[in-house]
């Protein structure tokens, strides 16, 4: 192509499109630019594949999806349907105690490992990009560092920081933003300890049972190998820097799981995968905007289609050819499912439910398809300390929950027929549950 590019035929055709010059009476240009300007709000950052902001912690699983009160938002194998990115999540090795699996999400179309969280700062800010792709920012309290987007705790302990999550696992990051430690809510301990290989470097991870896993990254963190005990495991790129096979040897036998990007406007989005047997078990198609709208598996299986009617709406089509439609407000920059209606068929009534939120993006009301209410109430820290089921009817029930002041585990819940008392040990994990009757 350079031999064609002419740089005295570049030019401005206005004051926001720029061509390249082209040798060569016509056409007389090729390729172009347009100049947008974006104004991106705090926690959201311009996306060049959309020429629009995102919010990066919409990439990644909500932290609130762990509570019961959080509708899903995902369909097929899987579809993030408020956003529309693909999201994939592969085993590549796993054993009592260590476990080594990677994220795909379409958002950015990068692979990441588990153990490749890390954190970037940016002025008295924090941001911590997690193994899935999500982002959280954290800005500087008055003893932590907290987020409007992550209930978690950041701390900065010395030259180190300390990340306390919903789930009970705990991060340890080095000044520089490098994972150093995990400690996971069963009670294992993974540490992280990196050196220079080549262009990339090499990451050797260790747990307190005495397994140890070494990993390989290039440029972007990309995951290139991992050798275990038993297994060796290389990742293959193709030149637009996709991971187009992972191949295991294990007892002298080479198995091979092949990634297909075969979308015609974006050669980076996930539109398959072919397993060790050489059969193609997943399928996924996109629109223009890069948007996933299909998934299925091999005959069709549990296929999926998604339409966007507009910005703040969504529909569903499972394999049967019911409907479900979903609908979002913005709440503090997050779009939120606010309601949603599924077409009934002769066996189920329509599923039809809404939602309401505070500030946060926390649940305060949950309205099902009988009318029934259920309320939420919480605590400065995001955690549910009351819920009221069918709220304002002589059928209501009220669940309290006490929490420990800095640590995400309850101590009591009183429900309307008992009361569980906790106790953990140092690390978190559960010792002792007393439940008596009311």
């Amino acid at each position: 192509m350079t031999q064609f590019y002419k740089p005295e035929n570049n030019r401005y055709i206005s004051q926001f499109y720029y061509a390249c010059g082209f040798n060569s009476s016509y056409p007389t240009t090729f390729g172009d630019g347009v100049l947008i300007t974006l104004n991106c709000p705090e926690g959201e950052r311009p996306n060049p594949r959309y020429s629009a902001c995102t919010k990066e912690s919409a990439k990644g699983r909500d932290d609130h999806s762990l509570s019961c009160s959080s509708p899903s938002t995902l369909a097929g194998n899987p579809i993030n349907f408020t956003y529309g990115n693909k999201i994939q999540y592969e085993t590549d090795f796993e054993s009592k105690t260590m476990r080594i699996s990677r994220f795909y999400n379409s958002s950015d179309s990068l692979w990441r490992h588990n153990f490749s969280t890390y954190l970037f700062f940016s002025d008295r800010s924090a941001v911590m990009v997690r193994a899935d792709g999500k982002e959280n920012l954290f800005s500087p309290s008055t003893e932590n560092y907290i987020s409007k987007t992550d209930v978690g705790i950041l701390k900065k302990e010395n030259d180190s920081w300390r990340y306390d999550g919903l789930n009970h696992e705990v991060l340890f990051f080095s000044a520089s933003g490098d994972l150093t430690q995990v400690n996971d809510p069963q009670g294992i301990v993974y540490k992280l300890v990196y050196s220079k290989r080549g262009t990339g470097r090499e990451i050797v991870v260790s747990n307190n049972y005495g397994e140890s896993v070494v990993l390989v990254e290039g440029a972007r963190r990309r995951i290139k190998s991992v050798k275990t005990t038993t297994q060796d495991i290389t990742f293959v790129y193709d030149d637009n820097q996709n991971l187009t096979e992972r191949q295991l040897t294990s007892n002298g036998s080479v198995s091979i799981r092949k990634y297909h990007y075969e979308d015609s406007f974006s050669r980076n989005l996930l539109t398959g995968i072919t397993d060790e047997r050489g059969v193609r078990f997943a399928t996924w198609a996109y629109d223009r905007a890069g948007r996933a709208i299909s998934s299925q598996h091999a005959g069709n299986a549990g296929a999926v289609k998604i339409s966007y009617t507009s910005d703040l709406s969504s529909v569903v089509t499972n394999e049967l050819g019911k409907d479900t439609t979903y609908r979002y407000e913005i709440i503090s920059g997050v779009k939120r499912l606010v309601e949603v209606k599924g077409e009934p068929t002769p066996d189920c009534p329509a599923t039809n439910s809404s939602y309401t939120y505070n500030d946060r993006g926390l649940v305060l009301t949950k309205t099902d398809a009988k009318g029934l209410i259920t309320t939420y109430e919480y605590n400065d820290r995001g955690l549910e300390i009351s819920r009221t089921e069918a709220s304002g009817t002589s059928l209501a029930r009220t669940t309290t929950t006490e929490w420990y002041p800095d640590r995400f585990l309850p101590i009591r819940v009183i429900e309307p027929n008992r009361v569980t008392v906790y106790s953990y040990d140092n690390q978190g994990r559960e010792l002792t549950r007393q439940s008596t009757s009311r």
